[in-house]
């Protein structure tokens, strides 16, 4: 039998949902260098987020975190950014425990992008 570990649940995100994190080099001998890692959401939650990437990152490493709602988007209005820490590494992907993250703006965020979803289909629907 499996158990969750997982205290919180996350919810899958729109397919579209992308994340840029930058973490500090494990192996470099100059701690101040840093790598950036974009990737796909797969999942999202208050309290963490699951990245798909084939990067390598160590466990317990801090990370800045961007998560982009809308990436086809100029503004930054469906753009939040937070930190975390590195909890859990495998080959198709890393998940992150976020840190400090501000939940008003996060909640922003995933309605702001389901009005700009429930927008478009209207239009769509509507033959505009």
């Amino acid at each position: 039998m499996h158990r969750n570990k997982r205290r919180n649940t996350r919810s899958q995100v729109w397919p579209d949902t992308e994340a840029t994190i930058k973490v500090a080099e494990a192996y470099g001998a100059d701690s101040r260098r840093h790598i950036i890692i974009k990737g796909k959401v797969v999942n999202l939650g208050s309290s963490g987020m699951f990245l798909e990437t084939d990067e390598i990152v160590p466990i317990d490493a801090k990370a800045e975190i961007i998560i982009n709602f809308d990436p086809e988007s100029t503004t930054s209005a469906l753009v939040i950014r937070t930190t975390g820490q590195i909890v859990h590494s495998t080959k198709e992907g890393i998940g992150i425990r976020f840190t400090s993250i501000d939940l008003a703006k996060l909640q922003k965020c995933i309605i702001g992008k389901m009005n700009k979803l429930e927008g478009s289909s209207s239009m769509t629907a509507s033959g505009f």
